[in-house]
């Protein structure tokens, strides 16, 4: 019964903190927004300054999940993200808060966000006023994405273009290696891992796991493009592929060894338990 109780709690609580935070996001773009557009600099520097209050606020809702007991982030690898500019962010995607994550450790970084988000009425002024990239055009995306590389900007990207579902294998999408092919930039691998899976794209809010989650974020060291089988001498369609498949493979393997570790750390709670 207690057990029950718990899991309404967390329920109660990942809803609370959503309507929380998208209500203050709506207060927040009709007060304290206008003001930073009308602030006096230039345009880059009114977007700066948009985005610190963007990452501030993902810290905010991250740390008030934590507070209540829902879930926690872990960060692994944090000093590779001071190297992210100018390169291509490769991250896997297992759940709904991976990119509050990511924004709030990167809060310069740009992203792709869904063409949906920019007509949600809680957050479409901050993600346009943001200057992040919408995916509504596919036919400017990749321009867009790569000019952002070519800036000297971070662009952090999913290569599987939506959330993971648990059990099911992964398929990587072109998109990501296609413009890191066009920029011919680094790749800065961002493996993000949850457990128990929560929030995923096959479960709505208030399905909780049976115990608070913990997402695991392990950052490895920039790689070059080569690394993940590209040459100068393939056609871009087929490095494209090739940058793909290797990627692929890379968070196959990384997954694989953090689910076996993941395993055996929980088999030992276990044991300690019954003693």
């Amino acid at each position: 019964m207690l057990a029950k109780i718990y899991m309404w709690w967390r329920a109660l609580g990942t809803g609370l903190c959503f309507l929380c935070y998208g209500t203050l996001s709506l207060l927040a773009s009709l007060t304290v927004l206008p003001l930073l557009i009308l602030w006096p600099g230039s345009a880059t520097a009114r977007e700066r300054r948009i985005r610190i209050l963007v990452s501030w606020s993902f810290r905010t809702l991250l740390a008030a999940i934590a507070g209540l007991g829902l879930g926690r982030v872990q960060v692994e690898g944090r000093e590779w993200l001071s190297q992210a500019d100018g390169k291509l962010i490769a991250a896997t995607h297992p759940m709904y808060l991976d990119v509050v994550a990511l924004l709030g450790l990167l809060p310069f970084a740009d992203c792709v966000v869904k063409s949906a988000m920019l007509q949600n009425p809680f957050y479409r002024r901050f993600a346009k006023a943001a200057g992040y990239i919408s995916n509504g055009d596919p036919e400017t995306l990749v321009d867009l994405c790569v000019d952002s590389l070519k800036r000297g900007r971070s662009l952090l990207l999913f290569p599987e273009g939506t959330r993971q579902e648990p059990g099911k294998p992964w398929y990587f999408k072109r998109g990501a290696a296609q413009v890191a092919v066009r920029a011919n930039c680094e790749i800065l691998p961002v493996m993000i891992y949850c457990s128990p899976p929560a929030l995923h794209k096959s479960t709505s809010w208030y399905q909780v796991p049976e115990r608070p989650w913990r997402l695991h974020i392990k950052v490895f060291p920039p790689q070059p493009l080569t690394a993940f089988g590209y040459r100068a001498d393939l056609p871009p369609g087929v490095a494209a592929r090739h940058v793909t498949q290797n990627l692929e493979d890379f968070f196959k393997q990384q997954l694989a060894h953090h689910e076996y570790t993941d395993r055996r750390t929980e088999a030992a709670h276990h044991h300690l338990a019954r003693s």
